[in-house]
Formats: C-alpha cells, sequence, structure tokens
C-alpha cells in the first residue's frame, strides 16, 4: 500500500504540472500576451474557491476511492476530448481545458488526503502523508524540466498524449488501493458546507492551522518573488546560482519527505508553530545579504542555507498539519476542511505574488524581508497565545 499511493500522487501531479507548465509556454508563445498567460495561471485558485462549498458534499458523501478515480478520469476525458476537437491555438477550448483539469486536480488533492484514514492505520498517518508530499515535490521538480525538454523536440500533441499515458498509469494504481482500512464513513445525513465551517470556528487549533496556512502561503510569496530579485538584479550574480539555489530548495523539499516516512512526531501542533516561527526567522535572514553585499560567498552561502531551511520547513508544515487533522477531525468532515484549506491557501500565492511584486519594485529587498520577518512573529505568537493551553512547551 505505502508504495502505491506516493506513486498515485507523483504521476499524476507529474501529469497536471506539466500540462499547466506547457500550455503557459504555449499560448505565451503564440500569442506573446503576459495577460493571457496570467490568466491561465490564475485559472487554478478561482476554481478552487468556487469548488469550496461542493467539495465536502461530494468528498464527504460519495465512496471516496470512486471520487479519487473520477477525478483522474475527468482529466483523462478533458484532454482526450481536447485532442478529438482538435482545437489547438484557440483560447476558449484552452480555458475550458484548464477549468476541467483545475476540477480534477483539486478533487484529486482533497480526496487522496481525506482518504489516508480509510487506507491505512493511525500510526502510519504521517509516513503517508510524507511520501506522498515527496511525490508531489519530486512532480514539481521535474515537470518544468520534462516540460521544457519535450516542448523543445516534440509537437503539443505527442506531449499531450504523453501526459494522458501518465493519468492511465495513476488511474490504474488508483484502482488497486484497498480503501476503509480501519475507517468507514457514516452513513447518516451527509454535514454541510455550514456545518464544516462550524466546526473550524469552533475548534481553534485548527482555525489557527487555517489562518497559518493563508498567511504562509503569501508570505512565502516574498521568498518566490525576492530570491531571483536578489540574486539577478541586486547581488548580480548569474542565473547558474539562482537555478542552483532554486534545485536545493526542490531538493530539500523532497529529502525532508523522505526524512518524515521514517522519523515519527508526536505533538504535531507543537512541530507546526516551532515550523512557523523558524519560517519567520528565514524571512528575517533573507535580509542580510545586501547588508554583506561585498562578500558574494558568504551571500550565496547564506542563501543556500536559507532555501534549503525554507525547503525543510514547507514540507514539515503540511504534512505534520495534514497528520494532525486526519487525526483530531471527524472522517466524514475532512473532504470539506482540506477543500477550505486549500482553497484559502492558493488564493493567497497569487494575492502574495501580485503585492511582493509591486513591493520589489518600490522598495530594497532587506527592508521588505525583514518587514515580512517582523509580522510574520506578530501574527505567529498571537495565534501561539490564544492556543497556549493546547501546546506542549
Amino acid at each position: 500500500m505505502f508504495k502505491k499511493i506516493p506513486f498515485v500522487s507523483l504521476f499524476f501531479n507529474l501529469a497536471i504540472t506539466t500540462l499547466n507548465f506547457v500550455f503557459g509556454l504555449y499560448f505565451l508563445k503564440l500569442t506573446g500576451s503576459a495577460f493571457i498567460f496570467g490568466t491561465l495561471v490564475i485559472i487554478g485558485p478561482i476554481v478552487s474557491l468556487l469548488l469550496t462549498p461542493f467539495m465536502s458534499k461530494i468528498v464527504d458523501t460519495f465512496d471516496r476511492k470512486r471520487v479519487l478515480i473520477s477525478s483522474q478520469l475527468i482529466s483523462l476525458f478533458s484532454l482526450i476530448v481536447y485532442e478529438l476537437i482538435g482545437t489547438h491555438g484557440r483560447l476558449v477550448s484552452a480555458y475550458a481545458l484548464m477549468i476541467a483539469i483545475r476540477i480534477a486536480e483539486e478533487l484529486f488533492i482533497v480526496t487522496l488526503k481525506a482518504s489516508v484514514p480509510q487506507l491505512v492505520v493511525e500510526n502510519d498517518y504521517q509516513k503517508i502523508n510524507a511520501l506522498v508530499q515527496s511525490g508531489t515535490s519530486l512532480a514539481n521538480v521535474l515537470s518544468p524540466i520534462v516540460g521544457g525538454m519535450l516542448y523543445a523536440f516534440i509537437d503539443l500533441h505527442t506531449l499531450i498524449y504523453l501526459i494522458i499515458v501518465l493519468i492511465i498509469l495513476s488511474t490504474s494504481i488508483s484502482f488497486s488501493l484497498n480503501f476503509n482500512h480501519n475507517n468507514h464513513l457514516e452513513d447518516n445525513e451527509p454535514h454541510k458546507f455550514k456545518d464544516v465551517l462550524a466546526f473550524i470556528l469552533d475548534r481553534k487549533d485548527i482555525l489557527n492551522l487555517v489562518v497559518i496556512a493563508m498567511f504562509v502561503n503569501f508570505f512565502a510569496s516574498s521568498i518566490t518573488i525576492g530570491l531571483p530579485i536578489i540574486i539577478l538584479d541586486e547581488l548580480h550574480l548569474s542565473e547558474l546560482i539562482y537555478s542552483f539555489l532554486e534545485s536545493l530548495m526542490s531538493a530539500a523539499m523532497v529529502i525532508n519527505g523522505l526524512i518524515l516516512s521514517i522519523k515519527s512526531i508526536n505533538n504535531e501542533l507543537n512541530v507546526i508553530y516551532k515550523s512557523m516561527f523558524s519560517f519567520a526567522i528565514i524571512l528575517l535572514f533573507f535580509g542580510v545579504p545586501l547588508l554583506v553585499s561585498g562578500q558574494t560567498t558568504f551571500s550565496i552561502c547564506l542563501l543556500a542555507i536559507l532555501v534549503v531551511a525554507f525547503g525543510f520547513i514547507v514540507i514539515c508544515a503540511n504534512t505534520v498539519m495534514t497528520t494532525f487533522i486526519q487525526k483530531v477531525a471527524p472522517i466524514d468532515m475532512q473532504g470539506g476542511i482540506y477543500s477550505i484549506i486549500s482553497a484559502l491557501s492558493q488564493f493567497f500565492v497569487p494575492l502574495g505574488t501580485l503585492c511582493y511584486g509591486i513591493l520589489f519594485d518600490l522598495f530594497n529587498s532587506t527592508y521588505i524581508f525583514i518587514i515580512s520577518g517582523v509580522i510574520s512573529f506578530l501574527i505567529i505568537g498571537t495565534l501561539l497565545h490564544h492556543s497556549h493551553s493546547r501546546i506542549t512547551k
């Protein structure tokens, strides 16, 4: 079972992220419009937000194995239809495909997380979540490499067929998964979306995790936007250094996922808050390289340490947060809870990208990172204060 589930995540996410990457390149080259490229990117968060009220009804009501397989079949059917109607280069068809793919992706992500209690025993939640995170991170690393290389040598039709093969592989593995390992969905009246919201608001620990997910995704945009600016524009280093640091971050995510699949964590909330304080410290230290701009070697080494630490924290926080919710939330509410977290998190990614894009155009990166770090400290400190009774010191 452990060997199968990460590969479901790896193959499906590799297919979808590669498709998103290639479509962005294709329509940017076809139209030359950064606006159109941006609208293709923003489809994901918008669809995710719109789906949120319905996600609990779907994931927490119907058989989750069928929902998981259906999510993959939706993407498979959408790609086949897109190929059959032969409308490559038409934006309307591209938007329709991206919306269908995003619906399928959201269903897949939420259902897979909510299904873990039905796939393995509680002691193995963290292990399987960590392996899934490693698979997802590896897919995110490989997709621009695979997509870029294939896009340069083969046409879009052939590339889509290869993506279809990956989805078929993912779907075939999903059929072989054994659900209902130790938990069953209750045969009572399904929870409404307002019931899920009421549960989150009543459970301050889970509410804090939702808030953390929102703000971490927002502030993480400062690193995504700021890292190339620091390296290329302010320290005047090469693109090779930037690529090296990006690769280090991705490698750290994959490696930490593997580590967490072996190392057991007992107090999830304590680890989450410690990770968030570490995240705030990392933001502060990203402001240091310009203060010692004459020390190139020191700046590169410091940035390397920071991106590795950031990669570790991202995977640790995601894995532990998912595991905590799987343990404490009712199994027939988990789909709705993960959907809300996913939607809000994704919404704050483009919002953070927009805000930090403007800030880095106007201000020195040192001030931006230091102020962001201080604000992060205040937010995490406030949440920690309100949850003091629930956290082991």
